[in-house]
């Protein structure tokens, strides 16, 4: 008998540790965080170092000066777009940039400090019937415009805003642009979000999308014009050699 108890007893034991049933866990775990957002690393850093800038490959839409265009200063542009941000790579002919950063110093007779003026061309709305239709086959909507150099030195850069309603309407001057110059090259960064604030002001809102075409005029010191890039071949048809704007599609 005492044989059959401790036989019994030891199955029991056997089955107890044997069994895998899941018991209710009285405190159930919390659910997993979500994992965080990527951080944002900003593509170019406005440095005036342009290495960045070959790491971006086809992903930044170019355009090359067209050798029987009127202008030959500025050999080629590039431009790259993300959520946050439109870069401009712009680089010069280097004799004729040396020679002009070289008579920019003192003052216009204005009494404002010489320097060497662009305008950034943007077009927002996809059509090129209405805006600005000089200067390019296409029309567009707004430039921001300043100057690149002071005292034969690059400096920054950070423009006024103009939108075309009914010729040049200002929306904002200065908070929307950085930039860098080495050599003969320059790099702008536009800040979109800026850029969208300042044209929800206007009585025509044309805000930037993740589509829109852009190009760049340069100009020397006293204004005298030195590049419409993209440019194109002077011919029976384009008497000027005007291009068409780029168009550029934002990363996401």
């Amino acid at each position: 008998m005492k044989k059959l108890l401790l036989l019994m007893a030891s199955a029991a034991f056997l089955f107890a540790a044997c069994d895998k049933t899941p018991k209710d866990d009285p405190k159930p775990k919390p659910d997993p965080e979500p994992d965080p957002e990527p951080e944002y690393v900003q593509a170019i850093k406005i440095d005036g170092s342009f290495d960045d800038w070959a790491t971006l490959g086809t992903k930044a839409v170019s355009a090359k000066s067209d050798p029987n265009s009127p202008w030959d200063a500025v050999k080629e542009i590039r431009v790259y777009a993300d959520e946050f941000y439109v870069f401009y790579y712009i680089e010069y002919d280097n004799a004729q940039i040396s020679s002009l950063l070289n008579e920019v110093t003192g003052v216009d007779s204005d009494g404002n400090p010489l320097g060497l003026p662009i305008r950034l061309n943007i077009n927002t709305d996809g059509e090129f019937t209405s805006g600005y239709t000089s200067y390019s086959l296409d029309g567009y909507d707004f430039i921001i415009e300043g100057s690149l150099a002071e005292e034969k030195e690059w400096k920054s850069f950070d423009g006024t805003l103009h939108q075309r309603i009914d010729g040049w309407v200002a929306l904002q001057e200065g908070g929307l642009c950085e930039g860098a110059g080495s050599g003969n090259k320059y790099e702008i960064a536009l800040n979109k979000v800026a850029f969208n604030g300042a044209a929800a002001t206007s009585t025509v809102p044309m805000p930037m999308g993740t589509e829109f075409q852009t190009g760049i005029r340069f100009y020397n010191a006293t204004w005298g014009e030195l590049a419409n890039m993209p440019d194109g071949a002077v011919t029976d048809e384009n008497a000027k050699g005007y291009g068409h704007l780029l168009k550029i599609v934002s990363a996401e």
